[in-house]
């Protein structure tokens, strides 16, 4: 117990220390972080990868796909599902299809090994893709399939991951086997997707307590993968259903409190578990790599090679073949910049490397499965490949002159109709008010509504080029004033020996306002 505990502790201290220097820095913690865990799988002393991987698909990679699945959306992944589902069902099958083939040809491997291998490698990650795709600045219908995708598709790759493996140690299925799993996987992960997702918006839309009811959605994700998987379905499924309908649940609501206390909360601990992620992938490479011998290390190199080739191959050829189909089929040319970058953005994570993990050690007859170090190494090894290939996205979205739409006139827009709504709803409320014969003082309403007019007709003066640039120096200055008002605050408690009770709600309500400021900042940067 003690071992294990230092493990995590040493890691998880390791990996979020190097994944803060990088977020300072403003670069992406991927590769940073999986170096780090590499070199710490070389010294000699230090945490060991652990003993169970499989332990960590359910308390690392299962909380970490909901908390992404959590900060996406239903309705615009509704709105491209046909492409999501043509990407996360049809690619993951014919990439698993070609590399397994591919691997089968060149190797002596077992097709069903090979096969297995192409299932753990097909599925693009969402972590490493979200974050590719959003720095460099794609155009938000893409970046909704390439991250509907990568949700997706875990599901499909580890049922078909599921169906290889009991092939590979049972020697054979019939295609009778193998619709019974996938069905059961699909309908199992959905249903129990949709339970706990209604459960948890159940609870936390009649709770009074945000804290307590976002406590649940902690423990959630790890409960949901387990009970799936109890009766067969997929796990993954069943974690990003649920964090759909719970986000969808929660943008539905105009209750905040909620709301607002999980996104913060979700935050932190995708962060963590992102570090945590690609830490133990660089460490799981090291400590394959470090197993095996020369001739297995040669079959590694060539595994990598052709794995790689035949891996961008297939989603090139694949996504290719299906703008030009899409395009017959709606009778309108379709943006083939926009299909490359799709095509490029293929990086895989920890789901895969996790993934190859359930990889048995003995088959039926109780003698050891073949080639299951080299697969190992190879998955790790095209993870960090893929993952040092998708630092190109930007620049090459940067050549072909695709950027995200600037959507300052409809932000205007919106926030006009917003204050319009609120006018209107000031001159219900003091009807209402003077009606039941108790009228707000006019000097209140007045300056409520002088607010909203001074904020109505800034937004409906015509925009000039510097628009942005004033923005950015409104928030700036708000963001300081606001610290000038923490620090006072602190000096009234130290000089008048003011009370944490009543100190705390000013600076709770002085840091929500702060938030707003920082998501605002955040949001012109994505």
């Amino acid at each position: 117990m003690s071992s294990t505990l230092t493990w995590f502790a040493v890691s998880t201290a390791l990996a979020i220390g190097v994944a803060l220097v990088t977020r300072q820095r403003g670069w992406g913690m991927a590769l940073p972080v999986l170096a780090a865990g590499a070199i710490t799988g070389l010294l000699p002393f230090g945490p060991n990868a652990p003993l169970n991987p499989e332990v960590a698909l359910v308390t690392v990679l299962a909380p970490l796909v909901f908390g992404e699945a959590l900060g996406s959306s239903y309705l615009d992944i509704r709105r491209v599902r046909r492409p999501v589902l043509i990407l996360a069902i049809g690619l993951v099958i014919a990439t698993t299809a070609a590399i397994g083939f591919a691997v089968f040809a060149i190797s002596a491997i077992p097709l069903a090994l090979a096969l297995a291998l192409g299932a753990i490698l097909a599925p693009t990650d969402a972590v490493a893709v979200s974050a590719v795709a959003r720095r460099a600045s794609l155009p938000r219908r893409l970046v909704s399939v390439l991250e509907g995708e990568s949700l997706v598709n875990d599901g499909t790759g580890l049922t078909v991951l599921r169906v290889a493996l009991v092939a590979a140690v049972a020697g054979s299925v019939t295609l009778i086997d193998v619709s019974i799993t996938f069905v059961l996987a699909v309908v199992g992960g959905i249903v129990v997707g949709l339970i706990g997702g209604w459960g948890m918006s159940w609870v936390t839309a009649k709770s009074t307590d945000a804290v307590a009811a976002n406590s649940l959605t902690l423990i959630a994700p790890i409960v949901l993968y387990l009970a799936a998987e109890q009766i067969e379905g997929s796990g993954i499924l069943a974690v990003v259903v649920a964090a759909l309908y719970l986000a969808h649940s929660h943008t539905s609501s105009v209750k905040s409190a909620a709301r607002l206390q999980s996104a913060a909360l979700w935050r932190h601990v995708t962060f963590a578990l992102q570090a945590m992620a690609f830490f133990l992938v660089g460490m799981e490479l090291v400590d394959t790599l470090l197993k095996l011998d020369r001739s297995q290390l040669e079959l590694v190199a060539m595994l990598v090679a052709v794995v790689t080739i035949v891996l961008i191959l297939t989603r090139v050829v694949f996504i290719y073949v299906t703008i030009r189909i899409e395009g017959a089929r709606r009778r309108e040319p379709q943006n083939m910049r926009l299909a490359m970058l799709a095509a490029w953005a293929g990086a895989r994570g920890p789901v895969s490397g996790m993934a190859a993990f359930s990889i048995p050690l003995v088959i039926a007859d109780g003698s050891t499965l073949p080639y299951r170090e080299e697969l190992l190494a190879t998955t790790f090894v095209v993870i960090l490949i893929t993952l040092l290939l998708s630092q190109t996205l930007a620049p090459l979205a940067r050549r072909l002159g695709v950027q995200s739409a600037d959507e300052t006139g409809r932000l205007r827009r919106i926030d006009a109709v917003l204050a319009r709504a609120a006018l209107r709803r000031l001159d219900e409320v003091e009807e209402e008010a003077a009606a039941q014969g108790k009228p707000i003082p006019a000097d209140v309403a007045a300056l409520v509504r002088n607010s909203l007019d001074q904020r109505l007709r800034a937004l409906e003066q015509q925009p000039d080029q510097s628009a942005p640039m004033v923005l950015a120096t409104q928030i700036e200055l708000r963001r300081l004033m606001i610290r000038a008002e923490q620090e006072e605050i602190l000096r009234i408690r130290d000089e008048e020996g003011l009370p944490d009770s009543i100190v705390r709600p000013i600076q709770q309500a002085l840091d929500v306002r702060l938030l707003g400021l920082n998501e605002m900042t955040n949001e012109g940067h994505g």
